[in-house]
């Protein structure tokens, strides 16, 4: 069986240096998630792979959809075979977070060029996002976006990434996370305390 990182989730649509948005099909959404960490993956070696975060993905209805919502009883049948073949792809948007240069270092800060369209977006494999969340300096880049709620967002994406080390280090992962989080938010403590109670276990 192919792993889920194994295979692209989907390709590039439009990017910029703070983010890209990736089309898929309706079969591929359940590898990916709110949180996950993907990265678009150059066809060649002359660009740097970029990482983001998950952030969104959204259905655009097509005109297939709004006719058979006025339909007054839809098939089974007629529902698979739109999924299968719409024409309106499912779009993830994504936020960068870091990217790998040429020295094959990680660094947590926008990269130097966006992915360009068509390049293939992949989910990070364990031994990838273990490595990118052994620093938290990408913290800063969620925490000050606007596109979504940026605690959400970290709070998903911190628990996916503790779900990854062995189960006694898990907790201490997300204290020390937690800590970080505190120091960056030192003057917001709504948001502070809305992270904590998302990423610390009942």
């Amino acid at each position: 069986m192919t792993a889920a990182w194994e295979e692209p989730i989907g390709y590039v649509l439009r990017a910029s240096t703070t983010g890209f948005s990736v089309g898929t099909r309706v079969n591929q959404m359940g590898k990916p998630a709110f949180g996950s960490i993907v990265k678009a993956q150059p066809r060649g070696d002359e660009r740097e792979w970029v990482y983001g975060l998950l952030y969104d993905m959204h259905i655009d209805d097509d005109p297939m959809v709004r006719q058979l919502v006025l339909a007054d009883a839809v098939s089974e049948e007629t529902i698979r075979d739109q999924h299968h073949h719409r024409i309106v792809p499912v779009e993830m948007n994504i936020l960068a977070i870091g990217f790998r240069g040429y020295d094959e270092q990680i660094r947590h800060a926008l990269p130097p060029r966006p992915p360009l369209s068509l390049d293939p977006v992949f989910l990070c494999n364990p031994d990838e996002i273990r490595e990118i969340a052994a620093s938290f300096d990408y913290f800063r880049i969620v925490l000050t976006t606007s596109q979504v709620s940026s605690e959400q967002l970290l709070a998903a994406n911190l628990i996916m990434a503790a779900g990854t080390l062995p189960e006694n280090e898990q907790y201490d992962f997300l204290v020390r996370a937690g800590r970080e989080a505190a120091r960056l938010l030192t003057n917001d403590m709504a948001r502070l305390d809305s992270l904590l109670r998302l990423i610390y276990p009942a």
